[in-house]
Formats: structure tokens, C-alpha cells, sequence
């Protein structure tokens, strides 16, 4: 069984974060912020980029202004949990349980943390 490919690819995540960290953003802006200059094929580059991302469903783009803006329309929250998803389908069959114990076992869990896992356990709604 062939492994579904990640969501986005390391270039395009750090697009997303810079994204998530700001409201929206220019090509050049997004360009500055990742490479730290600005050439036309890094512009270019991440033109590419956002436009495979709004094709994912991943950006937005508000062409109203003279330059683009771009912004994130999936929150991180929403981008970390589609992983988590993907992640315990492609390697536990969907289920989250080994999927969070593999966590568990391989990341020391201070005690505040863990007070709060079981908080969060605590108060999660029974499916019917």
C-alpha cells in the first residue's frame, strides 16, 4: 500500500508559517522572510508556491490591491491535526491511540503536561 504523500512540502510549511505569524503577506514580503533576499527566481519560486497552496486549499489570495496579498485560510491547529490524521492512517490504521502513545513513549512529558492531557481527556465529548 503506496503512502499518502504529506500535505505540504517543507518550503511550502514555511511559507505557512510565516503566514500563520502574520495576517497576510506580498510575494515579497513572504520572499524576504524565507530567503532573506529578493531575486526574481525566489520570487518567482514562491509565486509557485502560494498558487500550489491555494490550489491545496491551504491559502487565499486577495488580488484586489495593485500587489496580491496572500494569508492563510487553514489555522495552524487545523494544518498540525490533518497531519496527526494522515499520520495515524497511513501507519496505525487510523487509530489515535497508538499514534499518541508512540508520543508519549519517545517525549519526556513533564508533569504539568501531562496534568494537562488528562484534562484534556477529561473533557472530551463521547461520540454516539
Amino acid at each position: 500500500m503506496a503512502r499518502k504523500p504529506a500535505l505540504v512540502t517543507e518550503t511550502e510549511l514555511a511559507i505557512l508559517e510565516i503566514l500563520w505569524n502574520n495576517d497576510s503577506d506580498t510575494v515579497r514580503e513572504i520572499v524576504d522572510a524565507v530567503y532573506g533576499q529578493h531575486t526574481p527566481a525566489l520570487h518567482a519560486t514562491v509565486k509557485s508556491l502560494l498558487e500550489r497552496l491555494a490550489a491545496k486549499g491551504f491559502v487565499s489570495c486577495d488580488n484586489s490591491g495593485f500587489m496580491h496579498r496572500f494569508a492563510a485560510r487553514v489555522s495552524r491547529d487545523e494544518y498540525v491535526a490533518q497531519e496527526l490524521e494522515r499520520l495515524a492512517e497511513s501507519h496505525y490504521g487510523g487509530a489515535l491511540t497508538p499514534l499518541l502513545m508512540s508520543l508519549v513513549n519517545k517525549v519526556k512529558v513533564s508533569r504539568k503536561d501531562r496534568d494537562a492531557i488528562r484534562k484534556i481527556i477529561k473533557n472530551i465529548p463521547e461520540k454516539s
